[in-house]
């Protein structure tokens, strides 16, 4: 079936924040209690200030990633001249079918449109899976700009060019 990446409506929002939820639960990346649960599922406030995309397929909504511009107060790791993107998703139901890389893609489009040299990501390290595909699309560790936002919490960092045609 064909999958159309595009912005997240205002209606889709809290379908958004779960799918976020459920995906980083079922990979083993989120505990019940973790208050980083409610960043992931509030997709609304993300919205105000980055942009939300959606995976759609069919109608239904299969994944997402949020693109956050450097003075986002999403971003975490962009330096002037990158597009970062975080909070990427997928419905488990949809692992495996190219959800992931067709988000990617979108982010390095609007990378592209925006003028933007590279595009960058943290991932958490026991994230197997994400390295994998970053690695794959051809990104590359950024260990000086690794990180932990709190005790436990380790984020690795990478980084791929955006080739303009």
């Amino acid at each position: 079936m064909p999958l159309l990446i595009r912005p997240a409506r205002a209606d889709e929002l809290d379908l958004v924040g779960q799918i976020c939820v459920t995906a980083y639960a079922a990979g083993g990346h989120l505990d019940a209690d973790d208050d980083y649960a409610d960043t992931l599922r509030d997709a609304g406030d993300r919205a105000a200030t980055t942009e939300v995309m959606v995976a759609d397929r069919d109608g239904a909504i299969v994944g997402t990633v949020t693109i956050c511009p450097v003075e986002s107060p999403y971003a975490e790791i962009g330096r002037a001249g990158e597009s970062e993107f975080r909070f990427l998703a997928v419905a488990p139901s949809a692992w495996r079918t190219g959800v992931g890389e067709a988000l990617v893609d979108a982010c390095e489009q609007r990378a592209r449109e925006r003028g933007a040299s590279a595009h960058v990501i943290c991932v958490i390290d026991v994230n197997e899976a994400a390295h994998r595909l970053y690695q794959r699309l051809g990104f590359e560790r950024l260990p000086e700009r690794d990180w932990s936002p709190r005790p436990g919490v380790t984020l690795l960092a990478y980084r791929r060019p955006v080739p303009f045609p």
